[in-house]
């Protein structure tokens, strides 16, 4: 992540060519906020069988899906409840769902697919 973060000052840089004096500070302030950002994600970790499922899918929806873990890893709002009866979450991606066990630091992703068939396992 901190080196997109270098990618965002190197080309913001190189789109305003009238500016003749790079502003160091902001440039250490975007790699400590970089350097932050990574210490607060939690780790993503697939089963094996999740890492079949995701395989099968269509890479629009698997793109879906991994953005979405993405944004939960990070700490932002998604649709996610505690199932009934189990000690799992699910998150909602448009008509798929996930099926994960959040550890504290580490998210385990149990199972990804369409709505109707997951729950059935």
């Amino acid at each position: 992540m901190m080196k997109s973060a270098c990618m965002l000052f190197s080309s913001a840089a190189l789109w305003d060519a009238d500016y003749e004096k790079l502003n160091v500070n902001s440039y250490k302030f975007d790699t400590d906020i970089a350097q932050s950002y990574i210490l607060i994600m939690k780790q993503i970790v697939y089963t094996r069988e999740a890492g079949k499922s995701l395989d099968r899918m269509q890479p629009k929806r698997k793109a879906a899906i991994l953005t979405k873990l993405e944004e939960y890893a990070r700490g932002e709002p998604v649709d996610i409840k505690k199932m009934a009866g189990m000690e799992y979450f699910r998150i909602r991606v448009g008509g798929d769902r996930v099926i994960i066990d959040d550890q504290g630091r580490v998210i385990m992703v149990i199972n990804a697919g369409p709505r109707g068939g997951i729950y059935k396992e």
